[in-house]
């Protein structure tokens, strides 16, 4: 049975620990096979240690725990944009549980809570060129593509990333409600 919570600053190391695997799993090519291997880790932990420790006032961080194990989380920024709302910085599932509605229910939390105390002012994220579950798992939440640029922020390389927008989250909310009830 699934767990979900907000992060804490414990969770930091078992965060950057997901979400480097995750880059491995998943943006080999985007990033150099050396910055993967042997700097994503270190790099992660830095960045969830500081995030955790000296958080935004409009961050989130909401945590899937399976078994006791971390098996999914979010990050997301409330009225990040006055154009394009709340930015979901990242949605990272362990491979082992991927297709098994984690992610689903993660953004469906944040959307929830968008919904109810930020006047639902809309969302939007962006994904790497290569990841194409990812594409497809936006796309069938009914995000959609605002825009396609290249970007150095993350990582060793230039990357290529798509911003997926919901103007309003209710119809990903409806989507998530949908395929909940299909399974």
């Amino acid at each position: 049975m699934l767990e979900f919570r907000k992060a804490t600053i414990k969770d930091s190391k078992a965060i950057a620990e997901l979400h480097a695997r995750s880059w491995q799993q998943n943006y080999r090519g985007a990033f150099s096979d050396e910055y993967l291997d042997n700097l994503a880790r270190e790099d992660r932990i830095k960045v969830w240690s500081e995030r955790l420790n000296n958080p935004k006032a409009n961050q989130q961080v909401l945590l899937a725990i399976h078994q006791s194990s971390l098996v999914g989380f979010i990050c997301a920024y409330f009225d990040d944009s006055e154009k394009y709302g709340t930015l979901v910085d990242n949605l990272h599932v362990s491979s082992e549980l991927k297709g098994m509605g984690v992610g689903s229910q993660l953004i469906a939390m944040i959307a929830k809570e968008i919904k109810v105390n930020h006047t639902d002012s809309g969302m939007y994220l962006w994904v790497l060129e290569q990841n194409t579950a990812a594409h497809h798992f936006y796309k069938s939440l009914g995000g959609e593509v605002v825009e396609t640029i290249p970007g150095n922020d993350i990582g060793d390389r230039q990357i290529i990333k798509t911003r997926y927008h919901w103007s309003s989250v209710q119809p990903l909310l409806d989507r998530v409600k949908s395929k909940s009830l299909k399974s």
